[in-house]
């Protein structure tokens, strides 16, 4: 390990796809489904890569080339690099979890504390055992510190994650209905991303908690940090909410009554650190989600909420029942996209929200996906196996003056909605 990071201290990083690969960047030949980086190490060596990792022999790759590090497992050497260097970096590292909402908090916490230091966040959503050593990686001697978004499906991957960035304070956004498939329902969502807790009371670290929370509050451990008890929210008739502490107030890009409980989480985690009300605000403002997360795009035609980006059970729940109060003054539309990784619970979460939109008079009401389909619903609801399918209806509808609710799992694609609205 020590001769890796040395040649890893020495050059300009690290790259896992030849085709992007930087002269001096050491190359780590990773196994994917339908890709195995060995195919391309020796091609690295002579694009300009400083030092190649593999575990596999390669056929013309002399292991005996000073550039050549022979290793166990590929994965495992990036991840104790990464914690090696984490440990030589030596400073705070703020790290979050949950169901919903992780990349919004990630991004909102980077945008306030970034107002008093220079900090260094996850880009975009490279959270799992992959992601994260990516991250640790691209730390720099400049950076104070660092916010690092941790995912996960299955039991035991945030504790595997915590050991590598090893970090000093911890929150974790919700417990939802969400990877049911890998954790083996909702009490294994709780044991998984409660790892993280574990965790930080086993090194003496800090965990943030909403006191709303019962079961943040169960599992965070004694001497925990409440959010603060003074921050008023609220949500105007535009749909964004607002966030005041005393004579501090501030309007955020972010739409939705829940979105109130991830703006006091950024703002009381801002005033543990030292951040003024004044940054903070500022801090928020400048947050603008992007990326199909929970935007409000104002077309010529409509008004439409897009979270395509990924979706469970308990954040369309949530988002649904927001939209249900937005724009009163539009006939509403919901576009529903089937919910991913439910395994045996999947008939079950997708009939029980087809249910929630009847019980709450929803009708105009898409159902977009063939687990949707399989659903009992109403006559009057509209089933499509596919986007595509869906797209060529809306472009035959030609909505006019409708708030068009769309949500639904990455895989879905329901961005592809957009151009017919």
């Amino acid at each position: 390990m020590e001769a890796l990071y040395a040649c890893f201290d020495e050059h300009v990083g690290i790259c896992s796809d030849s085709r992007s690969l930087e002269s001096g960047q050491i190359f780590f030949a990773l196994k994917g489904a339908h890709f195995d980086g060995h195919t391309f190490a020796a091609e690295a060596l002579t694009k300009g890569a400083s030092a190649v990792v593999i575990e596999d022999a390669v056929p013309g790759l002399s292991e005996a080339h000073p550039g050549v590090f022979r290793v166990p497992s590929v994965i495992q050497a990036l991840q104790d690099l990464a914690r090696h260097h984490r440990r030589q970096w030596g400073k705070p590292i703020i790290a979050l979890t949950g169901s919903n909402g992780k990349t919004t908090v990630k991004e909102l916490f980077a945008s306030v504390l970034s107002q008093r230091f220079r900090v260094h966040a996850t880009k975009g959503n490279l959270n799992n055992h992959l992601g994260v050593p990516f991250t640790l990686l691209q730390l720099q001697d400049e950076h104070d510190l660092a916010v690092v978004e941790m995912g996960a499906n299955h039991q035991r991957e945030i504790d595997v994650l915590c050991r590598i960035a090893e970090p000093t304070l911890g929150y974790i956004t919700n417990f939802g209905r969400a990877h049911l498939e890998g954790f083996g329902g909702v009490e294994g969502v709780i044991r998984g991303k409660t790892e993280m807790y574990r965790y930080l009371l086993e090194v003496g670290g800090e965990r943030l908690i909403n006191p709303d929370d019962a079961l943040q509050v169960q599992h965070a451990g004694p001497h925990a940090i409440p959010f603060l008890a003074d921050l008023h929210t609220w949500m105007e008739s535009d749909g964004f909410v607002h966030i005041q502490r005393g004579t501090a107030q501030v309007k955020s890009h972010l739409s939705g009554a829940f979105q109130g409980t991830n703006l006091r989480a950024a703002w009381s985690l801002g005033t543990h650190l030292g951040v003024s009300s004044e940054d903070i605000c500022a801090g928020i403002a400048a947050y603008v989600p992007s990326n199909n997360r929970g935007e409000i795009r104002t077309t010529e035609k409509n008004v439409v909420f897009l979270d395509a980006y990924n979706a469970n059970p308990s954040s369309m729940e949530v988002s649904f029942r927001h939209a249900l109060s937005s724009h009163p003054d539009r006939v509403h539309y919901y576009m529903a996209g089937d919910l991913f990784e439910m395994g045996e619970y999947t008939a079950e979460e997708h009939q029980r929200m087809v249910n929630l939109f009847v019980e709450q008079g929803a009708v105009h009401v898409w159902l977009i996906g063939e687990a949707f389909q399989a659903t009992q619903h109403p006559e009057h609801y509209r089933c499509f196996a596919q986007t595509s399918e869906a797209l060529q209806a809306l472009q035959a509808e030609d909505l006019s003056g409708a708030y068009v609710w769309i949500k639904g799992s990455r895989g879905m694609a329901l961005e592809q909605l957009l151009p017919a609205l």
